[in-house]
């Protein structure tokens, strides 16, 4: 009972102001210093991961983009593959070269490096 009635005394001749005596000032500095130094060890434990995500999501990206540019290229590929395949000249040019194939009446000279 003693110690609610200090308290209302004090906030009484103090114009309803609380005032705090030692202990509880250093107990609230004590927290306040606890909470950033807690801060700091978790910043510093997790800024060192968080900056090789960043750039692991950096490469990512890159790769992406590359893979964009070799499927381009791939179908381009592709594409032409399906042109020379179904061309005439290009399967004269190929059968001749390759298989040793010849006109009638016509005469290949190969000559050997």
């Amino acid at each position: 009972m003693g110690k609610n009635s200090n308290t209302r005394r004090n906030r009484q001749l103090n114009g309803g102001k609380v005032v705090l005596n030692i202990w509880q000032r250093l107990t609230r500095i004590l927290v306040f210093f606890s909470f950033l130094g807690l801060s700091v060890l978790v910043f510093s434990v997790f800024a060192p991961e968080w900056n090789k995500l960043q750039a692991m999501d950096e490469e990512n990206a890159q790769l992406k983009k590359k893979l964009e540019s070799l499927k381009i290229e791939r179908n381009q590929r592709l594409k032409d593959e399906v042109h020379t395949s179904n061309d005439i000249e290009y399967l004269e040019i190929v059968a001749r070269d390759k298989l040793n194939l010849q006109m009638p009446g016509e005469v290949i000279f190969r000559i050997q490096r």
